[in-house]
This record gives structure tokens, C-alpha cells and sequence, in this order.
């Protein structure tokens, strides 16, 4: 029997109307310096009363990120017995944020930087990400996963202690147990989550063909398609990859994504391939949305939140580097991943 979301869907909706609305990031966007920007921060409510006297870009990332963890805490407390039904939503944001410490590692990037823009969940608080992007290697990260018996570990062991780890099978292989957890937990929750789960896997597909047509990889094609997916089928993957370059793999997602909300960036992907994942983010919101109205008793209204916190927290963070590095103030807010 699929479970009930009227409850938490009520509590979710109290939660949204905390999140910045557009205009209130284009007036943070246009903050003179980062006084003034942690000032209006404290204003909206995001920050403590006092915080812009100790304000400096790592302090207001941080403090960004830890509201956005909090909100996650209380998503998943809310969710109670239907938490493992959302794994989409929190296992999403764990896949995104050890896939940010492998590539740290991979490059021996300092600590600091590969928590740059993660969102700790309450299966990988903000301790333990620390922990683990203070690891030398992506061998020690995994075996610290498998310490602690986080389902992540023992996947991906044997990539990880390779004598020269390939960074791109690390990540197939997280995406892969991903995909597996995402679409069994979906199928207790019903037709709706095991939907958007496809569709995820169909993006993540979708994005790792275009790196493969662009770059090439030295492995098979066949062997990086990741299954669950419904529109990206395997023979579409591999047209993509074999397309001849980014805009012609651009060319052959649109058709598989055709009908959809996502055809269009996949399209336009000749003219500009920068930003594709924060364009196609928003779009996810916007699709989510538009499900959750449509369908206000199902489970998409947890899954829009959770993605317009993920918009919120990436448009605060471009815009406290922003400020910081004054860049020009139209740049910040033109790019902004919220919607309204």
C-alpha cells in the first residue's frame, strides 16, 4: 500500500513559504558589500541577529549551507516511516555531495573546497562530510563509507582501491547503486516517485553521454549507461555518445527528451553547454511544481521543496561569491535558479 502524504505535504507547504522568493535574491544580489549582504540576510531570516559582524564568504557559505541542512533535518524528521520512500530527495543529495569529495580527492583539491556548495542530509551530516573530504584519497573515503555501513561503501570498494582509480567509473558506479536504491524505494512509494525517479536517471544518462561524446572516455559505452531510465533508452545513449561532439549529442537528447520541459536546454546546447545542470535544475523545479499542483496529495510537493532548496542554496552561494569578488551585479541575478 503506497503511503499517505497529506500530513507532510501541509508541513512542507509552511516550509516553502521560507524559501527567498526571486525578487528577494535579485535584492540581495545587489548588496554593495558583504556587510550589507549579511545585514539583508538577517533581515529575511535566514541568518542569526548579529552574524554580519563576523561576516566574511566562507562564513556566509557555511551558514547558507547549515540553514539548508536544518531544512533537510526537518524534511526527513517529518517524513518519518516515508523517509526510505524519498530516497530520490536524500539520496540525491548524498550522491551529489560524495561525488563533489571523489572529484576533490581525485585532484588533491584542499578540504575546504570539496565542501564548496554540499548540503548535508541526516545520513551524511555536516561532520561527517567534513570528515570525509578530509581524506587524502577516494580509496580512504570509500572505506570510511564502509566503516560507518553506509550503503555507498561497498559498491563502489573496487573501484575506489584500484591502483589508479578512474574518477568517471567511480562516479558510474555511485550513480548505478544510486539508481538501484532510488527506483526500489520508489516502487513501495508509487507511480509518481518511480516516475520522477526515472527521470532522474534519464538526466544523469543524458549529462554523462554528453562528457563521453565530448571527451571520449576509454571504456565502452554500453558500460556507462546507467538502466532505470525510460526516455534515454540504451540505444539513444549510445547515438548520443557516438553523435560526434557535444552540440550533435545536444541534437539526439532532444529528441529523446522531446515532449518534455528538458528538450529545449538539451537543444540548445550548441550555444551554451556552461550551466547546463544549474538550467536543467531549474527546470526540475518547475516540472516538480507542476506535478504537486496538479496532484497536491501525492508525494511532489516534498520533492519540489527539496529541489527549490537545492536552487536556493546554489543562488545564495553565487551570490555571496558575487558580492564578494564584486562581480557585475546583472550576472548575478540573471542566472538565478529560482523561478519566482
Amino acid at each position: 500500500m503506497s503511503p499517505s502524504w497529506e500530513d507532510l505535504n501541509s508541513r512542507v507547504s509552511g516550509l516553502s513559504a521560507r524559501l527567498l522568493k526571486r525578487t528577494q535574491l535579485e535584492m540581495l544580489s545587489q548588496a554593495g558589500d558583504l556587510v550589507g549582504l549579511a545585514v539583508a540576510l538577517e533581515n529575511s531570516g535566514l541568518l542569526p541577529p548579529g552574524f554580519a559582524e563576523r561576516s566574511s564568504p566562507g562564513a556566509l557559505d557555511l551558514a547558507v549551507r547549515r540553514v539548508a541542512a536544518e531544512r533537510m533535518r526537518v524534511l526527513a524528521q517529518w517524513s518519518r516511516e516515508r523517509a526510505d520512500s524519498l530516497a530520490v530527495i536524500f539520496e540525491d543529495e548524498d550522491r551529489r555531495s560524495l561525488r563533489a569529495i571523489f572529484r576533490g580527492a581525485y585532484q588533491g583539491a584542499p578540504s575546504e573546497s570539496r565542501m564548496a556548495g554540499l548540503i548535508p542530509t541526516p545520513s551524511l551530516p555536516e561532520k561527517v562530510l567534513d570528515e570525509l573530504a578530509h581524506q587524502p584519497t577516494t580509496a580512504d573515503v570509500v572505506t570510511l563509507l564502509v566503516l560507518w555501513k553506509n550503503p555507498y561503501g561497498p559498491p563502489l570498494r573496487r573501484e575506489a582501491r584500484a591502483a589508479q582509480p578512474d574518477l568517471f567509473k567511480l562516479e558510474l558506479s555511485l550513480n548505478q547503486t544510486f539508481a538501484e536504491r532510488a527506483s526500489s524505494a520508489a516502487r513501495v512509494a508509487g507511480p509518481e516517485l518511480e516516475e520522477y525517479v526515472t527521470q532522474v536517471i534519464d538526466l544523469e544518462n543524458a549529462f554523462a553521454s554528453i562528457v563521453l561524446a565530448e571527451q571520449g572516455q576509454d571504456v565502452q559505452p554500453a558500460g556507462c549507461f546507467v538502466s532505470g531510465g525510460r526516455r534515454l533508452t540504451s540505444m539513444k545513449f549510445r547515438s548520443a555518445v557516438y553523435a560526434g561532439g557535444a552540440s550533435q549529442a545536444g541534437t539526439v537528447l532532444a529528441a529523446a527528451f522531446s515532449g518534455t520541459l528538458f528538450a529545449e536546454a538539451f537543444r540548445n546546447l550548441a550555444t551554451d553547454p556552461a550551466g547546463l545542470e544549474e538550467e536543467v535544475l531549474a527546470l526540475q523545479v518547475k516540472d516538480a511544481t507542476r506535478k504537486a499542483l496538479r496532484n497536491p496529495l501525492g508525494p511532489m510537493s516534498a520533492v519540489a521543496y527539496a529541489f527549490r532548496l537545492r536552487g536556493e542554496s546554489l543562488d545564495l552561494r553565487r551570490i555571496i561569491w558575487g558580492v564578494a569578488l564584486d562581480a557585475p551585479r546583472e550576472e548575478l541575478f540573471s542566472d538565478l535558479i529560482a523561478a519566482s
